[in-house]
Protein backbone atom coordinates (compact mmCIF):
# COMPACT_ATOMS: atom_id res chain seq x y z
CA UNK A 1 0.00 0.00 0.00
CA UNK A 2 1.13 3.53 -0.79
CA UNK A 3 1.95 5.37 2.17
CA UNK A 4 -0.39 8.29 2.92
CA UNK A 5 0.93 11.64 1.83
CA UNK A 6 -0.52 15.44 2.37
CA UNK A 7 -1.69 16.78 -0.75
CA UNK A 8 0.88 20.35 -1.16
CA UNK A 9 -1.03 23.16 -0.91
CA UNK A 10 -0.64 26.50 -3.17
CA UNK A 11 -1.76 29.63 -2.00
CA UNK A 12 -3.20 32.13 -4.76
CA UNK A 13 -2.34 35.59 -5.02
CA UNK A 14 -5.62 37.53 -3.17
CA UNK A 15 -6.86 40.53 -4.84
CA UNK A 16 -3.86 43.34 -4.69
CA UNK A 17 -6.54 46.89 -5.46
CA UNK A 18 -5.47 49.29 -7.88
CA UNK A 19 -5.76 52.68 -6.36
CA UNK A 20 -7.76 55.43 -7.68
CA UNK A 21 -9.00 59.12 -5.43
CA UNK A 22 -12.27 57.54 -4.48
CA UNK A 23 -13.57 57.06 -0.54
CA UNK A 24 -13.66 53.71 0.59
CA UNK A 25 -12.55 51.48 -2.47
CA UNK A 26 -9.86 49.43 -1.28
CA UNK A 27 -12.40 48.09 2.16
CA UNK A 28 -15.51 46.89 2.49
CA UNK A 29 -17.67 48.60 5.25
CA UNK A 30 -19.28 51.50 4.80
CA UNK A 31 -18.20 52.86 8.22
CA UNK A 32 -14.82 53.42 6.44
CA UNK A 33 -12.86 56.39 8.15
CA UNK A 34 -13.25 59.21 5.78
CA UNK A 35 -10.04 59.79 3.27
CA UNK A 36 -9.04 63.97 3.19
CA UNK A 37 -8.40 65.17 -0.32
CA UNK A 38 -4.42 65.31 0.30
CA UNK A 39 -4.64 61.32 0.57
CA UNK A 40 -6.74 61.09 -2.37
CA UNK A 41 -4.33 62.59 -4.42
CA UNK A 42 -1.44 61.16 -3.80
CA UNK A 43 -2.56 57.30 -4.40
CA UNK A 44 -3.77 58.65 -7.42
CA UNK A 45 -0.66 60.07 -8.30
CA UNK A 46 1.41 56.46 -7.40
CA UNK A 47 -1.26 54.37 -9.19
CA UNK A 48 0.96 55.02 -12.23
CA UNK A 49 3.63 54.10 -10.63
CA UNK A 50 2.56 50.98 -9.18
CA UNK A 51 0.89 49.68 -12.83
CA UNK A 52 4.29 50.12 -14.38
CA UNK A 53 5.64 48.12 -11.41
CA UNK A 54 7.61 50.96 -10.39
CA UNK A 55 7.57 49.69 -6.52
CA UNK A 56 10.64 51.74 -5.40
CA UNK A 57 9.66 54.94 -6.33
CA UNK A 58 5.91 54.28 -5.11
CA UNK A 59 7.38 53.56 -1.68
CA UNK A 60 9.61 56.66 -1.38
CA UNK A 61 6.34 58.35 -2.92
CA UNK A 62 4.28 57.50 -0.14
CA UNK A 63 7.09 57.44 2.71
CA UNK A 64 7.59 61.51 1.58
CA UNK A 65 4.20 61.96 2.04
CA UNK A 66 4.07 60.50 5.26
CA UNK A 67 6.63 62.45 6.36
CA UNK A 68 5.01 65.42 6.48
CA UNK A 69 2.66 64.33 9.00
CA UNK A 70 5.49 64.01 11.92
CA UNK A 71 7.58 61.21 13.43
CA UNK A 72 5.26 60.69 16.52
CA UNK A 73 2.19 59.96 15.17
CA UNK A 74 0.47 57.44 16.80
CA UNK A 75 -3.38 55.69 16.13
CA UNK A 76 -5.89 57.53 17.37
CA UNK A 77 -4.10 60.81 16.54
CA UNK A 78 -5.62 63.53 14.22
CA UNK A 79 -4.83 63.45 11.18
CA UNK A 80 -7.06 65.64 8.88
CA UNK A 81 -4.31 65.71 5.68
CA UNK A 82 -4.29 61.25 5.82
CA UNK A 83 -0.66 61.62 6.08
CA UNK A 84 -1.29 58.05 7.95
CA UNK A 85 -4.74 57.15 7.20
CA UNK A 86 -5.02 53.20 6.73
CA UNK A 87 -5.62 53.84 2.96
CA UNK A 88 -1.94 55.37 2.21
CA UNK A 89 -0.62 52.58 5.03
CA UNK A 90 -2.31 49.90 3.03
CA UNK A 91 -1.13 51.18 -0.16
CA UNK A 92 2.46 50.92 0.78
CA UNK A 93 2.01 47.34 2.25
CA UNK A 94 0.74 46.28 -1.47
CA UNK A 95 4.37 48.12 -2.86
CA UNK A 96 6.25 45.90 -0.57
CA UNK A 97 4.07 42.90 -1.42
CA UNK A 98 4.48 43.23 -4.86
CA UNK A 99 8.13 44.58 -4.50
CA UNK A 100 8.70 40.51 -2.18
CA UNK A 101 9.62 43.07 1.16
CA UNK A 102 7.44 40.65 3.17
CA UNK A 103 8.21 42.02 6.48
CA UNK A 104 8.02 45.87 5.74
CA UNK A 105 4.79 44.60 3.61
CA UNK A 106 3.74 42.84 7.06
CA UNK A 107 4.84 45.86 9.26
CA UNK A 108 2.39 48.34 6.70
CA UNK A 109 -0.60 46.13 6.79
CA UNK A 110 -0.06 46.05 10.89
CA UNK A 111 -0.52 50.11 10.93
CA UNK A 112 -3.43 49.77 8.71
CA UNK A 113 -4.88 47.61 10.41
CA UNK A 114 -4.32 49.68 13.58
CA UNK A 115 -6.18 52.64 12.23
CA UNK A 116 -9.20 50.67 10.31
CA UNK A 117 -9.58 47.32 12.23
CA UNK A 118 -12.15 46.44 9.96
CA UNK A 119 -10.35 46.68 6.71
CA UNK A 120 -10.94 43.31 5.33
CA UNK A 121 -8.45 43.80 2.33
CA UNK A 122 -5.45 44.51 4.91
CA UNK A 123 -7.06 41.19 6.24
CA UNK A 124 -5.89 39.51 3.28
CA UNK A 125 -3.19 40.97 2.06
CA UNK A 126 -1.27 40.88 5.72
CA UNK A 127 -2.35 37.09 5.51
CA UNK A 128 -0.44 36.51 2.26
CA UNK A 129 2.73 38.34 3.46
CA UNK A 130 2.48 36.23 6.54
CA UNK A 131 2.41 33.33 4.52
CA UNK A 132 5.80 34.11 2.39
CA UNK A 133 7.12 34.38 5.68
CA UNK A 134 6.15 31.03 6.51
CA UNK A 135 4.15 32.18 9.28
CA UNK A 136 1.12 29.83 8.61
CA UNK A 137 -0.87 30.28 11.79
CA UNK A 138 -0.56 34.02 11.69
CA UNK A 139 -1.77 34.15 8.26
CA UNK A 140 -4.18 31.64 9.09
CA UNK A 141 -5.96 34.17 11.72
CA UNK A 142 -5.72 37.09 9.20
CA UNK A 143 -7.44 34.81 6.90
CA UNK A 144 -10.35 34.26 9.67
CA UNK A 145 -10.35 38.06 10.35
CA UNK A 146 -10.81 38.61 6.63
CA UNK A 147 -13.56 36.60 7.04
CA UNK A 148 -15.36 38.14 9.88
CA UNK A 149 -14.92 41.84 8.72
CA UNK A 150 -16.01 41.66 5.18
CA UNK A 151 -19.30 42.36 3.85
CA UNK A 152 -20.16 39.49 1.84
CA UNK A 153 -18.96 36.48 3.46
CA UNK A 154 -16.99 34.49 0.90
CA UNK A 155 -16.20 30.79 1.83
CA UNK A 156 -12.54 30.86 0.02
CA UNK A 157 -11.40 33.07 3.11
CA UNK A 158 -12.57 29.90 5.72
CA UNK A 159 -11.13 28.04 3.92
CA UNK A 160 -7.39 29.21 3.51
CA UNK A 161 -7.81 29.90 7.18
CA UNK A 162 -8.41 26.37 7.38
CA UNK A 163 -5.57 25.34 5.33
CA UNK A 164 -3.27 27.67 6.84
CA UNK A 165 -3.55 26.18 10.17
CA UNK A 166 -3.22 22.78 8.66
CA UNK A 167 0.36 23.95 7.52
CA UNK A 168 0.87 25.00 10.76
CA UNK A 169 -0.06 21.78 12.86
CA UNK A 170 -2.97 23.45 13.87
CA UNK A 171 -5.38 20.66 13.15
CA UNK A 172 -7.57 21.27 15.92
CA UNK A 173 -8.08 24.68 14.79
CA UNK A 174 -8.44 23.76 10.98
CA UNK A 175 -10.76 20.93 11.53
CA UNK A 176 -13.20 23.36 13.70
CA UNK A 177 -12.64 25.96 10.99
CA UNK A 178 -13.82 23.29 7.84
CA UNK A 179 -16.32 22.78 10.11
CA UNK A 180 -17.81 26.18 10.34
CA UNK A 181 -16.98 26.55 6.37
CA UNK A 182 -19.47 23.32 5.45
CA UNK A 183 -22.11 24.20 7.46
CA UNK A 184 -22.15 28.09 6.78
CA UNK A 185 -21.45 27.43 2.68
CA UNK A 186 -22.67 23.96 1.76
CA UNK A 187 -23.34 25.08 -1.96
CA UNK A 188 -19.88 26.30 -2.49
CA UNK A 189 -17.90 23.40 -0.96
CA UNK A 190 -15.25 21.56 -3.46
CA UNK A 191 -13.95 18.61 -3.67
CA UNK A 192 -10.04 19.96 -2.62
CA UNK A 193 -11.54 21.16 0.29
CA UNK A 194 -13.32 18.13 1.54
CA UNK A 195 -9.41 16.90 0.64
CA UNK A 196 -8.06 19.29 2.90
CA UNK A 197 -10.47 18.33 5.76
CA UNK A 198 -9.22 14.29 5.06
CA UNK A 199 -5.67 15.75 5.62
CA UNK A 200 -6.28 17.86 8.65
CA UNK A 201 -8.43 15.19 10.55
CA UNK A 202 -5.64 12.29 10.04
CA UNK A 203 -3.09 14.27 11.20
CA UNK A 204 -5.46 14.79 14.09
CA UNK A 205 -5.60 10.97 14.04
CA UNK A 206 -9.45 11.16 13.83
CA UNK A 207 -9.40 8.13 10.90
CA UNK A 208 -12.59 6.96 11.41
CA UNK A 209 -14.09 10.57 11.02
CA UNK A 210 -12.38 10.94 7.80
CA UNK A 211 -14.05 7.81 6.95
CA UNK A 212 -17.24 9.82 5.00
CA UNK A 213 -14.92 11.88 3.92
CA UNK A 214 -12.68 9.70 2.14
CA UNK A 215 -15.75 7.61 0.84
CA UNK A 216 -16.94 10.33 -0.87
CA UNK A 217 -13.91 11.67 -2.61
CA UNK A 218 -13.12 7.52 -3.74
CA UNK A 219 -16.37 7.67 -5.30
CA UNK A 220 -16.47 11.93 -6.67
CA UNK A 221 -12.98 11.50 -8.74
CA UNK A 222 -12.15 9.41 -11.91
CA UNK A 223 -8.45 8.25 -13.17
CA UNK A 224 -5.64 8.67 -11.05
CA UNK A 225 -7.31 10.90 -8.69
CA UNK A 226 -9.94 8.25 -7.85
CA UNK A 227 -6.97 5.48 -7.47
CA UNK A 228 -5.61 7.64 -4.84
CA UNK A 229 -8.05 7.48 -2.86
CA UNK A 230 -9.44 4.38 -3.34
CA UNK A 231 -5.84 3.58 -1.89
CA UNK A 232 -6.30 5.88 1.04
CA UNK A 233 -9.61 4.31 1.57
CA UNK A 234 -8.03 0.77 1.57
CA UNK A 235 -5.56 2.00 3.77
CA UNK A 236 -7.96 3.41 6.23
CA UNK A 237 -9.77 0.44 6.72
CA UNK A 238 -6.93 -2.05 7.44
CA UNK A 239 -5.26 0.80 9.83
CA UNK A 240 -8.91 0.14 11.66
CA UNK A 241 -8.90 -3.35 11.60
CA UNK A 242 -11.94 -3.18 9.51
CA UNK A 243 -11.12 -6.35 8.16
CA UNK A 244 -14.78 -7.55 5.96
CA UNK A 245 -14.47 -3.68 4.49
CA UNK A 246 -11.30 -3.95 3.26
CA UNK A 247 -12.20 -7.32 1.95
CA UNK A 248 -15.22 -6.42 0.52
CA UNK A 249 -13.46 -3.12 -1.62
CA UNK A 250 -10.36 -5.07 -2.57
CA UNK A 251 -12.48 -7.63 -4.71
CA UNK A 252 -14.14 -4.80 -6.21
CA UNK A 253 -11.32 -2.89 -6.88
CA UNK A 254 -9.62 -6.59 -8.60
CA UNK A 255 -12.90 -6.39 -10.40
CA UNK A 256 -13.23 -3.36 -11.61
CA UNK A 257 -10.11 -2.83 -12.94
CA UNK A 258 -8.22 -6.12 -13.05
CA UNK A 259 -5.26 -5.08 -15.11
CA UNK A 260 -4.20 -2.76 -12.08
CA UNK A 261 -1.47 -4.65 -10.60
CA UNK A 262 -1.61 -2.81 -7.14
CA UNK A 263 -5.02 -3.74 -6.15
CA UNK A 264 -3.77 -7.43 -6.46
CA UNK A 265 -1.10 -6.53 -4.63
CA UNK A 266 -3.33 -4.97 -1.75
CA UNK A 267 -5.67 -8.33 -2.06
CA UNK A 268 -2.70 -10.49 -1.30
CA UNK A 269 -1.75 -8.49 1.65
CA UNK A 270 -5.27 -8.16 2.94
CA UNK A 271 -5.70 -11.93 2.71
CA UNK A 272 -2.66 -12.95 4.44
CA UNK A 273 -3.69 -10.88 7.14
CA UNK A 274 -7.25 -12.85 6.82
CA UNK A 275 -5.18 -15.79 6.56
CA UNK A 276 -6.93 -16.69 3.59
CA UNK A 277 -3.58 -18.34 2.12
CA UNK A 278 -5.31 -19.94 -1.08
CA UNK A 279 -6.73 -16.84 -1.98
CA UNK A 280 -3.51 -14.27 -1.14
CA UNK A 281 -1.73 -17.05 -3.70
CA UNK A 282 -4.01 -16.35 -6.46
CA UNK A 283 -4.02 -12.70 -6.00
CA UNK A 284 0.01 -12.61 -6.07
CA UNK A 285 0.25 -15.19 -8.74
CA UNK A 286 -2.34 -12.71 -10.58
CA UNK A 287 0.10 -9.60 -9.61
CA UNK A 288 2.76 -11.96 -10.72
CA UNK A 289 1.81 -11.93 -14.43
CA UNK A 290 0.81 -8.04 -14.39
CA UNK A 291 4.20 -6.34 -13.33
CA UNK A 292 7.76 -7.46 -12.28
CA UNK A 293 8.26 -8.52 -8.90
CA UNK A 294 10.84 -7.51 -6.30
CA UNK A 295 13.10 -10.09 -4.86
CA UNK A 296 10.78 -9.21 -1.18
CA UNK A 297 7.51 -10.65 -3.57
CA UNK A 298 9.13 -13.51 -5.70
CA UNK A 299 10.10 -14.80 -1.98
CA UNK A 300 6.67 -14.13 -0.80
CA UNK A 301 4.90 -16.10 -3.65
CA UNK A 302 7.69 -18.91 -3.31
CA UNK A 303 6.87 -19.52 0.84
CA UNK A 304 2.58 -19.21 -0.34
CA UNK A 305 3.76 -21.51 -3.08
CA UNK A 306 5.15 -24.23 -0.56
CA UNK A 307 3.17 -24.01 1.94
CA UNK A 308 0.08 -24.80 0.30
CA UNK A 309 2.20 -27.63 -1.22
CA UNK A 310 3.16 -26.59 -4.70
CA UNK A 311 6.52 -27.02 -4.17
CA UNK A 312 7.26 -27.57 -8.62
CA UNK A 313 6.07 -23.96 -8.24
CA UNK A 314 8.03 -22.82 -5.26
CA UNK A 315 11.41 -24.41 -7.13
CA UNK A 316 12.28 -22.22 -9.28
CA UNK A 317 11.02 -19.10 -7.49
CA UNK A 318 13.80 -19.72 -4.93
CA UNK A 319 16.44 -20.44 -7.32
CA UNK A 320 15.67 -16.75 -8.98
CA UNK A 321 15.69 -15.31 -5.94
CA UNK A 322 19.21 -16.89 -4.87
CA UNK A 323 20.25 -15.54 -8.29
CA UNK A 324 20.23 -12.12 -6.29
CA UNK A 325 21.09 -12.74 -3.38
CA UNK A 326 22.66 -15.54 -1.42
CA UNK A 327 20.35 -16.06 1.80
CA UNK A 328 20.74 -19.20 3.66
CA UNK A 329 16.61 -19.17 4.70
CA UNK A 330 16.07 -19.06 1.14
CA UNK A 331 18.41 -22.09 0.30
CA UNK A 332 16.55 -24.18 2.91
CA UNK A 333 13.17 -23.41 1.44
CA UNK A 334 14.93 -24.45 -1.72
CA UNK A 335 15.44 -27.99 -0.34
CA UNK A 336 12.77 -28.53 1.43
CA UNK A 337 10.81 -27.74 -1.85
CA UNK A 338 13.31 -30.48 -3.52
CA UNK A 339 12.70 -32.80 -1.02
CA UNK A 340 8.80 -32.72 -1.23
CA UNK A 341 9.41 -33.13 -5.04
CA UNK A 342 10.91 -36.72 -3.74
CA UNK A 343 14.48 -35.00 -5.45
CA UNK A 344 16.88 -34.71 -1.78
CA UNK A 345 20.11 -35.15 -4.49
CA UNK A 346 18.68 -31.97 -6.56
CA UNK A 347 18.82 -30.33 -3.11
CA UNK A 348 21.78 -31.27 -1.92
CA UNK A 349 23.46 -30.12 -5.07
CA UNK A 350 21.64 -26.51 -4.99
CA UNK A 351 23.34 -26.36 -1.83
CA UNK A 352 26.93 -27.48 -3.16
CA UNK A 353 26.13 -24.81 -5.93
CA UNK A 354 25.38 -21.87 -4.02
CA UNK A 355 27.02 -22.32 -0.97
CA UNK A 356 30.36 -25.51 -1.21
CA UNK A 357 32.36 -24.32 1.92
CA UNK A 358 29.42 -23.81 4.05
CA UNK A 359 30.06 -24.53 7.89
CA UNK A 360 26.48 -23.14 8.77
CA UNK A 361 25.32 -25.34 11.73
CA UNK A 362 21.81 -25.39 10.21
CA UNK A 363 23.14 -26.35 6.50
CA UNK A 364 24.86 -28.85 8.09
CA UNK A 365 21.89 -30.07 9.96
CA UNK A 366 19.89 -30.03 6.25
CA UNK A 367 22.82 -31.98 4.59
CA UNK A 368 22.84 -34.59 7.12
CA UNK A 369 18.97 -35.11 6.83
CA UNK A 370 19.14 -34.97 2.93
CA UNK A 371 22.12 -37.61 3.09
CA UNK A 372 20.06 -39.78 6.14
CA UNK A 373 16.73 -39.62 3.66
CA UNK A 374 19.15 -40.98 0.53
CA UNK A 375 20.59 -44.08 2.68
CA UNK A 376 23.72 -42.34 2.17
CA UNK A 377 24.49 -42.82 5.92
CA UNK A 378 28.46 -42.44 6.40
CA UNK A 379 27.91 -39.07 4.53
CA UNK A 380 25.04 -38.06 7.22
CA UNK A 381 27.54 -38.92 10.42
CA UNK A 382 30.25 -36.25 8.76
CA UNK A 383 27.26 -33.66 7.85
CA UNK A 384 25.84 -34.08 11.49
CA UNK A 385 29.70 -33.86 13.31
CA UNK A 386 30.28 -31.04 11.29
CA UNK A 387 26.94 -29.03 12.50
CA UNK A 388 27.61 -30.28 16.43
CA UNK A 389 31.43 -28.49 16.14
CA UNK A 390 28.83 -25.00 16.10
CA UNK A 391 27.88 -24.02 19.49
CA UNK A 392 24.28 -23.28 19.79
CA UNK A 393 21.07 -25.04 20.64
CA UNK A 394 21.42 -27.24 17.50
CA UNK A 395 24.27 -29.52 18.75
CA UNK A 396 22.45 -31.87 21.15
CA UNK A 397 20.43 -32.86 18.07
CA UNK A 398 23.28 -32.81 15.69
CA UNK A 399 25.26 -35.60 17.98
CA UNK A 400 21.53 -37.67 18.41
CA UNK A 401 21.29 -37.92 14.43
CA UNK A 402 24.95 -38.84 14.53
CA UNK A 403 24.53 -41.87 16.67
CA UNK A 404 21.12 -42.63 14.40
CA UNK A 405 23.40 -42.67 11.23
CA UNK A 406 26.27 -44.57 12.99
CA UNK A 407 23.91 -47.02 13.60
CA UNK A 408 22.60 -47.70 10.35
CA UNK A 409 26.00 -48.77 9.29
CA UNK A 410 26.79 -50.64 12.38
CA UNK A 411 29.72 -48.10 13.43
CA UNK A 412 28.95 -48.65 16.90
CA UNK A 413 31.78 -47.15 18.65
CA UNK A 414 31.18 -44.12 16.59
CA UNK A 415 27.17 -43.96 17.52
CA UNK A 416 28.19 -45.04 21.26
CA UNK A 417 30.18 -41.69 21.28
CA UNK A 418 27.91 -39.73 19.95
CA UNK A 419 24.39 -40.50 21.84
CA UNK A 420 27.00 -40.01 25.01
CA UNK A 421 27.57 -36.61 23.86
CA UNK A 422 23.69 -35.91 22.84
CA UNK A 423 22.97 -37.02 26.23
CA UNK A 424 24.63 -33.98 27.74
CA UNK A 425 22.32 -31.51 26.47
CA UNK A 426 19.03 -31.55 28.60
CA UNK A 427 15.89 -31.82 25.30
CA UNK A 428 18.22 -34.99 23.70
CA UNK A 429 19.20 -36.62 26.83
CA UNK A 430 16.11 -39.14 26.97
CA UNK A 431 16.40 -40.26 23.62
CA UNK A 432 20.19 -40.48 23.56
CA UNK A 433 20.05 -42.53 26.83
CA UNK A 434 17.53 -45.35 25.85
CA UNK A 435 19.41 -45.26 22.55
CA UNK A 436 22.87 -46.06 24.90
CA UNK A 437 20.68 -48.74 26.87
CA UNK A 438 20.08 -50.68 23.33
CA UNK A 439 23.44 -50.21 21.98
CA UNK A 440 24.53 -51.66 25.43
CA UNK A 441 21.95 -54.75 25.05
CA UNK A 442 23.17 -55.52 21.23
CA UNK A 443 26.79 -54.82 22.54
CA UNK A 444 25.98 -57.70 25.24
CA UNK A 445 23.75 -60.22 22.50
CA UNK A 446 26.87 -60.08 20.30
CA UNK A 447 29.48 -61.14 22.72
CA UNK A 448 26.90 -63.72 24.47
CA UNK A 449 25.09 -65.15 21.93
CA UNK A 450 22.58 -67.35 22.19
CA UNK A 451 23.38 -71.50 22.55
Amino acid sequence: MAVFKYFKWLVVLLLILVFIPALGMAREKDEAPPLPLPAQLILANVQPMIEAKEYPRAIETLKTFQARGGPDFKPGDKDPKGYHHAEIEFCLGNCYLMGEQYKDAAAAYQRALARDPGHTYAWLNLANAHYELNHNADAASCFKKAYDTATEKKPEYLYYSAVAYLMADDYKQSIGLFEELFAAHPEAIKLEWKEHMVHALLAAEKPRRALPYIKELAAAFTGEKQIQWQEILLHQYMQLDMQREALALVHTLTRQTPTLAKWWKARTHIQLNAENYEDALMALTVYSLLTPMTMEEKKLLADLNLQLNIPVKAAPLYEACLKEKKDKQMLQQLATAYRQLGKPETALAVIDAVDPDSEDADIMLLKGELYYSMDQFEQAVAAYKRAARNKGRHVGRAWLMAGYAAWQINDFATSKDAFARAARHRQQRKAANTALKQLAVLSADKMHPQQ
